[in-house]
């Protein structure tokens, strides 16, 4: 269960940022090198009460790097857990991506999962010109401007969200294992959001399609704010489970 609802949590960032597609205009706003943001885990439950959960870091390389003959943005995200969940269940995993800088799409994917005794790495090679995606020497068939699980989460600050009506809804693609999922994403309009650090923070609101199963018990039981400034900073994230409810919040941005 506690590998289940971190992540869930951490993919639930990737699938709700990337929810903006075609529809929105691109904005004057380029991924940062350099950037660092850092959030907290959290769960909580009528029997547990609030218990922090683990950590996760978002950052992107200070430097460029060539993959296959293109100029690209490395970012990285690493996520595990933390303080008395811990004693029961380890998780420590980095999921990195490599990001044309010229399209803001995927060009490589790699992922590091290390949970308890479990261990799994793998690797894509994203074709964005022939719609195909290499994963373990298995060619995929990918729709135009295909994500991974982390470059979804810069592509959607290149993107204007303005022009957006509440109850809007899209379908995004991205690249899972060795196929692509769409997840329906449906938009809430701007809501005030309460952070510790930066008080009460306007943001763009969303909920994605996630479906019924083991951790959940509706389609739709996540809620994810965006900032609504110029930064598109994923500042909160919240998930009511069959036993609680999980939260990620940003703690700090460098």
């Amino acid at each position: 269960m506690i590998k289940n609802w971190i992540i869930t949590l951490l993919t639930l960032v990737a699938v709700t940022a990337g929810s903006i597609h075609t529809e929105a205009q691109a904005l004057d706003w380029q991924i940062k090198r350099g950037e660092k943001l850092s959030y907290k885990i959290s769960f909580s439950s009528g029997l547990t009460g609030d218990v922090k959960g683990g950590t996760g870091v978002m950052y992107v390389s200070p430097t460029f790097s060539k993959i296959n003959g293109k100029n690209t943005y490395h970012a990285i995200l690493k996520g595990g857990t933390s303080g008395i969940i811990e004693w029961f269940y380890q998780v420590e995993n980095k999921y990195e991506t490599f990001i044309d800088t010229d399209t803001k799409a995927p060009v490589m994917y790699a992922q590091y999962v290390h949970e308890n005794k479990y261990s799994n790495n793998d690797t894509v090679y994203f074709d964005q010109k022939k719609n195909t995606a290499t994963y373990r020497s298995k060619l995929v068939k990918i729709p135009d401007n295909t994500h991974d699980f982390v470059s979804m989460l810069y592509y959607v600050r290149t993107l204007d969200m303005s022009k957006l009506k509440k109850g809007d809804a899209f379908i995004i693609p991205f690249f899972t294992s060795d196929k692509v999922i769409n997840s329906k994403i449906i938009y809430n309009g701007i809501e005030k959001v309460k952070n510790n650090k930066r008080g009460l923070v306007d943001c763009y609101s969303f909920k994605p399609q996630v479906g019924k199963g083991k951790v959940f018990n509706q389609d739709y039981p996540a809620t994810m704010w965006i900032t609504a400034d110029s930064d598109r900073l994923p500042l909160l994230v919240e998930a009511k489970m069959k036993v609680g409810k999980v939260k990620m919040e940003l703690i700090k941005a460098e």
